[in-house]
């Protein structure tokens, strides 16, 4: 039976008979290609038939130009005989599939073409042939060559796989979608910014399904927009959210998607991440802001320094315009200030660190030379070369002037001109680290006015402020310029004398300066002589001291010294002197400490009444007992405490004890006893306003129980605190005793200006009363003067009876003695009055 896949051919020449019968039916097939030979003779078709063996029995016209032989020089070979052994292995393999097994395959198969050379590409389908009695008697085939669609099959390939990677490899993101705006496609970039990890799971969704949810709503709206109206959205920004919850922005493209007949199918985007530029762009405009609106004047030099730009500071800063320095180079700027060295150091430093700054004098369009603080630095290209200078700078000259008003007054006496303890510190220890370098001496003068501050507060304080500029002046005059003369404060003056190893050099100095401040000043137009003098101590370094703050104790201990001699003189620096501040310093803590222990005792010396000699006063007088020295002299403590702020708490410390043992008395002898309490000047102006008063209220007790004493030289001060609080005292029914009365600078206008109530007679007129005509005389005539100006006497110092006597015949109206009794106890005065009450009147 006829297979209806086989085919009959005839028998080729020289066949056994075994095969007549599949001869005559190949032989039969070959006749039919025969006739349909205008048909099968097709360029580029390649028809052929083989018997089983493999042999060509028949081959069409392009078989024969593809061997480039005549028929009958192909039928009867195989394709051995015109292929190379590997194309003709692989040829007859496909071959057998057919011969062997029955198979009709379609495969590729290339061929070399002899002519050229040309590797050609074809399609074979190969089916075997069958006789009638479905034996497989040989093969039929047809090839198609395919090379061109082949070539344009691999070059459309290479073609999507190149679009493919320059999508997925584009800085840019991209993204196509379908019309209901799901996605058709995108590259990798966009897909990582969606929070996905490949480009194949975006595929089907939709703007809502992403991590720009907020902005979905938006971009939907965008792309209809394109989709409807077939217009391309350009360049344009729009935000986007970030995997990570950040915002970022891009910049958008959106064209109509169209497939090859123009119709419409979707939405085509490109985008591009701008974050960083719209970054870059905002800082580009924010510095072009800057450099507009920039106090600071801001210059641009090209690299070889010629002025490129500037901005409006510096135009108002300078006074130049751009027109007036384009090109130029920044040396017309040089003031004349600058010498050489410094541009060559600035631009050494510039050069190596890229950047230099400091202050800069140079001078502006009008010629006024100006202060500026100027910051240089160097922008360079990529590979090292300069590509410009940038300069900032802000003028500073009213800065400085301000900084030198703030310098002066912080190191300069405003007063005098001359340096401050301030400076004076620091030129003091300069001076010492100079000294330690070159291993010279240096001498340094402490000096104090001496009774400057009567003249102050007697003249006033403008008078005063003028002594001390003529002082500083005379100062100056006396002294090298290598040395510094320096107001400490107040009358304190200080003069550091470095490199200067003679002795007699500094006595010189020393000496001279006393004579300059002796002679006399004249503050005024009357022309009135005024006269100081001072007292000096002087340290030499490295001998009386290491550092600043030994020299300085040492030294106002010698200019102390100086005083206790009797002023007007100078000392040097003894460690007698040292021991003597120690001791000071050890007895002061002391004192404060008594303070505490309440060593501190006040003792009262009765003032008696002459007419009848009854007790009528005391005097307070304060004594500290030492636990260890015995009793101290209050003329040993009290200045102590007066230098060291004590004499507030002792004063009140004696008027609270007082006043308390007065309210005592009263109560047990029904009389007021009156106390006299000692006043310094220093207690005076560190009483409160109505301290007394008001205490002696609370106590229910009257003015005139309290007496204060005070001495000339006080008064003579006559200052508006010893204004105030003599007022005070008067209002308040307080009474005022002068002590030691003929002693100091009498002056007896003030006894007519101030209502004094006693005048305590000092005890060295007393002494020689009896002995003494001149002293007897002087007591008598103060106590008329005094009686004639209603002021009571007290005779300090009474020692005999022969005195008592003396001042009962002149008229004195108080004692006050050893020769009745000295300073004692409370217990011991209250004995006194006890025994006092007992007898109304004693035996003289």
């Amino acid at each position: 039976m006829k297979n209806k896949n086989s085919e009959t051919l005839p028998v080729p020449s020289g066949q056994s008979n075994q095969n007549s019968v599949e001869g005559a039916a190949l032989g039969s097939s070959l006749d039919l290609i025969s006739g349909m030979k205008t048909v099968l003779d097709q360029k580029n078709t390649y028809i052929f038939v083989k018997d089983i063996a493999g042999r060509y029995t028949y081959v069409n016209q392009s078989v024969q130009e593809l061997f480039e032989m005549p028929l009958e020089d192909i039928i009867g070979q195989d394709d051995s005989h015109f292929f190379d052994l590997k194309l003709s292995n692989e040829l007859i393999l496909n071959d057998r599939c057919v011969l062997e097994r029955g198979k009709t395959i379609e495969k590729e198969e290339r061929n070399i073409v002899k002519s050229t050379g040309e590797e050609r590409i074809y399609w074979t389908v190969k089916k075997p042939v069958r006789n009638d009695h479905d034996q497989i008697i040989g093969m039929c085939g047809i090839s198609t060559d395919i090379t061109e669609r082949k070539r344009a099959e691999i070059a459309l390939i290479e073609s999507r796989k190149l679009l493919s990677t320059i999508i997925d490899t584009a800085p840019v993101r991209i993204f196509w979608k379908d019309k209901s705006l799901h996605y058709l496609g995108c590259n990798r970039i966009f897909a990582n910014d969606a929070g996905e990890t490949s480009p194949e799971n975006i595929v089907g969704k939709n703007d809502y399904q992403l991590n720009w949810k907020e902005q979905a709503k938006f971009y939907c709206k965008d792309d209809r927009l394109v989709i409807n109206s077939g217009i391309s959205k350009l360049n344009y920004e729009e935000p986007q959210s970030t995997p990570d919850g950040k915002t970022i922005w891009l910049r958008t493209s959106k064209v109509p998607l169209r497939n090859t007949n123009s119709e419409i199918i979707g939405v085509l985007g490109i985008y591009q991440d701008i974050t960083e530029q719209k970054k870059n762009d905002e800082n580009t405009m924010l510095a072009a802001a800057i450099y507009k609106s920039s106090n600071e004047a801001i210059m641009v030099t090209n690299e070889n320094n010629q002025i490129m730009a500037i901005n409006p500071a510096f135009t108002r800063i300078t006074g130049y315009a751009l027109a007036d320095v384009l090109g130029k180079d920044p040396k017309i700027f040089q003031s004349g200030r600058h010498k050489r060295s410094f541009y060559k150091n600035m631009w050494q430093k510039l050069l190596r660190d890229d950047h230099w700054q400091g202050e800069i004098w140079d001078r502006n369009k009008d010629g006024n030379i100006r202060a500026k603080w100027l910051n240089i630095s160097v922008i360079r290209n990529t590979d090292g070369s300069i590509f410009c200078y940038v300069a900032q700078f802000s003028d500073i000259t009213e800065k400085k002037q301000k900084d030198e008003v703030i310098f002066n007054q912080a190191n300069y006496d405003q007063l005098t001109g001359l340096p401050n303890r301030n400076l004076f510190k620091d030129q003091l220890n300069r001076e010492i680290r100079k000294s330690n370098r070159n291993g010279q001496s240096l001498s340094l003068m402490f000096l104090d006015l001496d009774h400057f501050k009567d003249i102050n507060d007697t003249l006033g304080h403008d008078k005063g402020d003028k002594l001390l500029k003529e002082v500083a002046d005379r100062l100056t005059s006396c002294v090298r310029e290598t040395d510094t003369v320096s107001r400490l404060g107040g009358d304190e003056f200080a003069i550091i004398l470095p490199e200067i190893n003679n002795k007699a050099r500094i006595e010189t100095i020393a000496q001279k300066i006393i004579n300059k401040l002796s002679s006399p000043f004249y503050l005024d137009k009357k022309q009135i002589d005024y006269y100081i003098s001072t007292s000096i101590g002087i340290v030499i370094y490295p001998d009386d001291g290491s550092d600043m703050k030994s020299l300085m104790k040492h030294v106002d201990q010698a200019m102390y010294a100086a005083k206790q001699s009797g002023r007007n003189r100078f000392n040097y620096f003894t460690r007698s002197m040292q021991q003597e501040a120690h001791e000071k310093m050890s007895l002061l803590n002391d004192l404060r400490h008594a303070l505490i222990r309440n060593e501190l005792q006040v003792y009262y010396q009765p003032i008696l009444d002459l007419t009848d000699g009854k007790i009528i006063k005391a005097e307070s007088l304060l004594r500290w007992m030492h636990p260890q020295r015995g009793m101290i002299s209050p003329h040993t403590f009290i200045p102590l405490a007066e230098e060291s702020g004590l004499i507030k708490e002792i004063g009140e410390l004696v008027f609270n004890e007082t006043i308390t043992n007065i309210k005592q008395w009263q109560s047990q002898f029904g009389y007021i006893v009156q106390v006299s309490i000692n006043m310094s000047s220093t207690q005076l102006s560190l009483l409160k306003q109505n301290q007394w008063s008001d205490s002696l209220a609370q106590q229910g007790l009257p003015g005139n129980c309290i007496n204060a004493e005070i001495t000339e030289s006080l008064l003579l001060k006559d200052t508006p605190v010893v204004k105030d609080r003599l007022l005070e005292f008067l209002n308040a029914g307080i009474e005022v005793s002068i002590d030691d009365f003929g002693t100091g600078f009498s002056s007896l206008s003030y006894l007519k200006k101030f209502d004094i109530d006693y005048l305590k007679i000092d005890r060295s007129f007393i002494q020689h009363l009896t002995d003494n005509g001149t002293d007897r005389a002087l007591v008598e005539a103060i106590i008329v003067m005094a009686h004639k100006l209603d002021i009571k006497t007290i005779a300090e110092g009474v020692e005999t009876k022969e005195q008592r006597e003396l001042l009962i015949d002149i008229g004195c109206d108080y004692e006050q003695g050893f020769l009745f009794s000295p300073a004692i106890t409370v217990g011991e005065f209250a004995e006194l009055l006890h025994k006092q009450q007992n007898h109304a009147k004693k035996a003289w």
